[in-house]
């Protein structure tokens, strides 16, 4: 178990007031407790323990809304490990509103008192950025901007105290740079980095070590490698390890085929909260494939996968509601579904959203809106974009004609092995 989930599941906090449903507890005149008394009167290890004995169930009874409110207790008094606590409820959305900026405000408090992970969740805010979130009045908390050399910093400093998860982070630092910039000896760094935290036990490691194996990422490709790390990485119970695994038991790779294993662990990576295996069991229950069809089941985990944001399985509720697969055809429905998974960046809902408002189909006709769609399609390289685009500047259709650019697009669709557009360019020739 990582150092940041270990803290985690130590303590919870939820920010706010005390609910009125468990207010009794806290009250006078209840059993004579000693040990809620040095809580209530300020006694940080006691409100520790109180928090921790309500979370773990442990000579009280489980209750995670009491024991944050004790963990709150002591970090407001300073305590920067229920700082740090703080900053993962809000991170995750327990007990208060979501808050990825929140999270890093505690997360920098727990930090002055060197809290190891507080400072590795700092890191990370850097390497990802937050962005401006709704606050809790009408302005709008800022987020954090993208700072990769305070992240570098942070990781370099947690280095050199031998805190195993900022050499996972370190070879992911390494593994997000810039493609124009990366070297090969960034991707050495990525392998020997992953490498040290695997051996160490880091399941997160272990899952980036399998794949420079696989990948022949600063590292010769080693299929043998790959699985025995990938499946320790599973034993762990890391999710995309578990996914990958699957995929390994599904074509043989590293392994004898096994398609019953396969799909188990599908099931289980997809159970762990992985939003690609819940968009995979919902493809075999599409498919019939491992498991006899059912479109009512493919739907439930696509919906599951969506509400978590996976992208592919927005585009299939958008194609089943266009088709009428499980469902009755709705065209506005399909037109809603692809707009939210081209936002999150599905190439083949961006060519289906752009179709939809040429044509005016389940939204009103934008000209415009097409056009963008389009070029954002043919520059992730779908060669159909790629076509449509080009006919867009050669009919001026979004955009004004330029002969220039509707050739460009039209020779990278025909590369691609678009028949239309070889068509139209031998038209154009002859």
């Amino acid at each position: 178990m990582t150092a940041r989930l270990c803290m985690f599941l130590t303590a919870l906090l939820l920010s706010g007031w005390l609910l009125p449903a468990y207010a009794d507890d806290l009250k006078d005149g209840g059993p004579v407790d000693p040990l809620r008394d040095k809580g209530m009167n300020g006694d940080v290890a006691a409100q520790m323990e109180l928090g921790n004995q309500y979370f773990f169930g442990d000579k009280r009874p489980r209750n995670y809304t009491i024991a944050a409110w004790w963990y709150r207790k002591a970090a407001l008094q300073n305590c920067r490990e229920a700082q740090f606590n703080l900053g993962l409820c809000y991170e995750n959305g327990l007990g208060v509103k979501r808050s990825r900026y929140k999270a890093f405000q505690f997360y920098s408090l727990a930090s002055e008192g060197k809290i190891m992970p507080a400072l590795l969740n700092m890191a990370i805010a850097y390497m990802q950025g937050i962005p401006p979130e709704e606050g809790d009045g009408d302005t709008p908390d800022p987020g954090v901007p993208v700072d990769r050399e305070k992240a570098f910093n942070i990781l370099m400093m947690l280095r050199s105290e031998r805190f195993i998860p900022a050499y996972r982070e370190l070879a992911e630092w390494h593994l997000t740079m810039d493609p124009d910039e990366q070297t090969p000896e960034d991707l050495k760094k990525v392998f020997e980095y992953a490498k040290y935290a695997a051996e160490q036990g880091d399941a997160e490691a272990m899952r980036i070590l399998a794949d420079c194996y696989f990948l022949g990422r600063g590292c010769a490709p080693d299929h043998a490698a790959m699985f025995e790390w990938i499946e320790r990485s599973a034993r762990r119970g890391n999710p995309e390890a578990l996914a990958k695994l699957a995929w390994c038991y599904e074509y043989g790779n590293g392994c004898k085929p096994d398609e019953d294993r396969a799909f188990k662990l599908y099931l289980k990576a997809a159970g762990a909260g992985l939003p690609m295996a819940m968009t995979k069991i919902g493809d075999c229950y599409t498919a019939g494939k491992y498991v006899k069809q059912d479109i009512a089941e493919a739907i439930k985990w696509y919906n599951r996968a969506a509400e978590n944001n996976n992208h592919q399985a927005v585009f299939r509720l958008g194609v089943f509601a266009a088709q009428g697969i499980g469902m009755a055809v709705n065209q506005r429905k399909a037109a809603e579904y692809f707009l939210r998974a081209a936002k999150l960046g599905s190439v083949h809902a961006q060519f289906n959203i752009a179709c939809y408002f040429l044509d005016g189909t389940g939204i009103p006709p934008d000209v415009g809106a097409a056009f963008y769609w389009f070029s954002l399609a043919a520059k992730n390289n779908d060669a159909r974009a790629q076509r449509r685009l080009g006919i867009c500047y050669l009919q001026g259709i979004g955009v004004g004609k330029n002969n220039v650019e509707a050739s460009k697009w039209l020779q990278k669709a025909a590369e691609n092995g678009d028949e239309e557009a070889i068509k139209l360019l031998s038209m154009e020739s002859d």
